[in-house]
């Protein structure tokens, strides 16, 4: 009886741990954050850290190819007591991450300023993605500031796709990663 207890303590603690492992594969991680006055009160610049972590499917798929298309969001949200919350998008940097078989470097590319950079490894392309360092957000109005108002920071990290009406997203599973959202509180 004893031994049927501690093998059945012994398989839920398997579980557990293996759960926890299996969750922790594919994520992206807020390590770092913080807004900053800019030159002007209504302009704030972000210092923000990433870290990702891909599953099998979206490093065997960049290894064959595809396209990674990252894109970090600054959102002012104005919250309300009544209705739902409004939310506009302030700035979005993308970026493109690419593998190229024939010299095994990783490529990134920024969207915005057409600025590539190389990588040797998967890490280093991905820590470098990730890092956003005095990123000047555009001047926030006056009246979001102490009026129940903040900065949602988030990041998306998937497959370059053929768009949201293509046959095959019908057919296939979703394999992006979404981070969970930073919000920094607006006060006077």
């Amino acid at each position: 009886m004893i031994n049927a207890i501690s093998r059945g303590l012994l398989w839920v603690l398997v579980l557990l741990v293996t759960s926890n492992v299996l969750a922790a594969e594919k994520q992206i991680t807020v390590r770092e954050f913080s807004l900053t006055q800019g030159a002007l009160r209504e302009q704030l610049v972000a210092n923000i850290r990433f870290e990702y972590t891909l599953d099998d499917k979206l490093r065997d798929s960049l290894l064959n190819g595809v396209t990674l298309v990252n894109e970090i969001r600054f959102d002012l949200i104005t919250h309300s007591e009544w209705w739902w919350d409004s939310k506009v998008r302030l700035d979005s940097i993308v970026t493109e991450l690419k593998y190229h078989a024939l010299s095994h470097n990783y490529q990134l590319l920024d969207r915005h300023s057409r600025e590539s950079w190389n990588f040797s490894s998967l890490a280093a392309a991905l820590a470098f993605m990730g890092t956003v360092n005095g990123h000047h957000l555009p001047s926030i109005p006056i009246e979001a500031f102490g009026n129940d108002s903040a900065i949602y920071v988030s990041a998306v990290l998937g497959p370059k796709g053929e768009g949201a009406f293509s046959i095959t997203t019908l057919f296939s599973e979703k394999t992006e990663l979404v981070s969970q959202g930073v919000m920094w509180p607006l006060t006077r």
